[in-house]
């Protein structure tokens, strides 16, 4: 009995002291985790409504981010009767906890030194969905956003999978923001903010920047290299972890990257490490450039190519093999032009496979630098040797070089009147719903009526859509049925306006005519992917050198310069 009533003492015991650690846990917890109103209660906020406060405010936010090169940014606006109003308010945040929330509807303009801060490259704008931010802003005020990174790139990295801004400033932070629907949905372009509106927006943006420090300081401190790094190397060389993220939408349905196959849950506040069922793709790693040669009748080189097309020459009897490795071709007949001057070099070059943003040289594909879409609408002449805007970037550089492509597509949509293929008034093909029911219901009947398991109710139901398209019939023969099955139900949409060639038309009839669309999206290229390994003598200006001097050997009509656009040439 004694021995009984001593086990039952333990016990109770061991419970309650699993009790009392419990809870010990519990309030340890909800002690850490604290409302934002609390945890940031040593923002400093500015509310700017005048230009001059603006230039101040600004000029602070600059000065604050020397160290980390970012902000916080979010931005506010009204939805009204479910049409979204333009931006009401934008909010920049420091990591030292400087706010500055810019009230653009009180302001007839976005005052010049926001602007320059805003479209500033060397600034990160970080936050949830700063990408769409960016678009709202170039569409109401022409401001466009540069260098915006979404902090769930750096979480996906860091091995997190987080729902979005709150969820993160919970996981990471330990505070909680305050996302009631009264306030995300208020009145943002109200003549005064309250004081909860105010502390909501600089929150929303402070969170921002203190995650992105926060995951930019983890994923270096899993790494040796940090132990022997100081603090200020790893942000003064901050562009080699977010330059690939910048400015590139973050798709919410993609996993989380870690090499040991584990991924971090973030779930009410709290991490949860679980195996992840993601698989690594196949990349590519054969070779596209061969660097064969191909030679004058005289042994001058013209340029380099690939195996097949050296080859083609020779199979066609145009040329001879003069050297087996590498691979010379020497054509036996004179060239329409030789290689002049740095353009021409160009093309003597030796190319190397390899991705000319990051320089990997394991996977590999074929990117378009001025995109397909607008360049098949130029004349022959200008398509002309167009390898020059042909490069070689690995998978990932690809994907986010198309990610910032569709932002100067956007802009050129604006610009030119050419609207992206996002309404129905702008789809090339348009599909009548009443000849697909005609044609479906003709179809189940031709096949079901060889079957001969058709129900009789679901029979008269599909006949008499037929007889209502063909008021002139009495019944339903097999030459009617086999009509309707093959009733027209794709059509030519007659308010179709191709963008891409609305863009070259636009340009054609501007000064520097189509020559000036293609340096465009060269220099958009080299600011958006900052390439560190382009070919030598890759230029900017490439085809006007080339096409000056085809003029000048008289290789060039009047009419082909017309077609370029470019008549001051005449």
């Amino acid at each position: 009995m004694e021995s009984s009533k001593l086990k039952m003492g333990v016990t109770s015991a061991a419970i309650a002291l699993a009790c009392a650690g419990v809870t010990y846990a519990v309030l340890k917890y909800k002690h850490r985790v604290r409302d934002a109103v609390e945890a940031l209660n040593y923002l400093t906020i500015k509310t700017v409504t005048t230009e001059k406060a603006c230039d101040e405010v600004v000029q602070e936010l600059r000065k604050r981010t020397k160290v980390h090169q970012a902000v916080g940014c979010d931005c506010e606006w009204v939805t009204e009767h479910g049409k979204r109003q333009p931006v009401a308010l934008v909010q920049l945040s420091t990591y030292d906890g400087m706010c500055g929330l810019f009230r653009l509807s009180q302001m007839k303009t976005v005052p010049k030194s926001l602007k320059d801060l805003l479209e500033d490259e060397t600034i990160y704008k970080v936050g949830v969905a700063p990408y769409d931010d960016g678009k709202y802003l170039f569409l109401d005020y022409n401001v466009c956003l540069k260098s915006t990174l979404d902090v769930r790139h750096l979480a996906s990295l860091c091995g997190y999978h987080a729902g979005g801004l709150a969820s993160l400033s919970k996981a990471l932070l330990q505070v909680v923001l305050d996302k009631s629907w009264r306030i995300r949905c208020s009145n943002w372009a109200a003549d005064e903010l309250t004081n909860r509106q105010t502390k909501y927006a600089a929150a929303d943006a402070h969170v921002a920047i203190r995650i992105f420090v926060n995951l930019v300081e983890e994923h270096y401190n899993g790494r040796l290299f940090w132990l022997f790094r100081r603090n200020s190397d790893v942000w003064s060389n901050i562009n080699d972890l977010c330059l690939k993220y910048a400015d590139v939408n973050f798709k919410t349905k993609q996993k989380p990257k870690r090499s040991d196959g584990m991924i971090k849950e973030v779930k009410d506040g709290k991490i949860k490490e679980v195996i992840s069922k993601r698989y690594p793709h196949a990349t590519r790693s054969k070779p596209l450039y061969h660097n064969c040669f191909l030679e004058a009748p005289d042994g001058e080189q013209l340029c380099t190519c690939d195996n097949k097309k050296a080859l083609w020459y020779v199979e066609k009897g145009l040329a001879d093999i003069v050297l087996e490795s590498p691979l010379t071709v020497r054509l036996r007949f004179e060239p329409a032009g030789r290689s002049v001057g740095d353009v021409g070099r160009y093309y003597q070059l030796h190319k190397e496979n390899k991705c000319v943003v990051c320089g990997s040289e394991h996977s590999y594909i074929r990117k378009n630098v001025v995109p397909r879409e607008y360049r098949k609408y130029f004349p022959e002449i200008m398509k002309d040797h167009s390898s020059h805007d042909v490069v070689l970037l690995c998978v990932e550089c690809h994907r986010t070089s198309n990610i910032r492509d569709q932002a100067v597509r956007e802009r050129f949509a604006q610009l030119c009147g050419a609207p992206l293929a996002a309404s129905q008034n702008h789809i090339k093909y348009t599909e009548d719903a009443d000849c697909r029911k005609i044609r479906s219901a003709a179809r189940a009947l031709l096949q079901k009526s060889r079957k001969h398991v058709l129900p009789e109710e679901r029979r008269r139901q599909l006949e008499n859509i037929l007889l209502q398209h063909y008021p002139e019939q009495d019944e339903v023969t097999e030459e009617l049925l086999e009509e309707a099955a093959n009733i027209q139900v794709v059509f030519d949409n007659p308010d179709y306006e191709c963008h891409g060639q609305k863009v070259v038309e636009y340009y054609l009839q501007r000064e520097g005519g189509l020559l000036q669309l293609e340096q465009l999206w060269r220099e958009h290229f080299l600011t958006s992917m900052k390439p560190r390994y382009m070919p030598q003598l890759w230029s900017v200006k490439h085809n006007e050198e080339r096409l000056r001097v085809r003029i000048n050997e008289g290789r060039i009509s009047e009419e082909d310069i017309k077609l370029i656009g470019l008549s001051r040439w005449l």
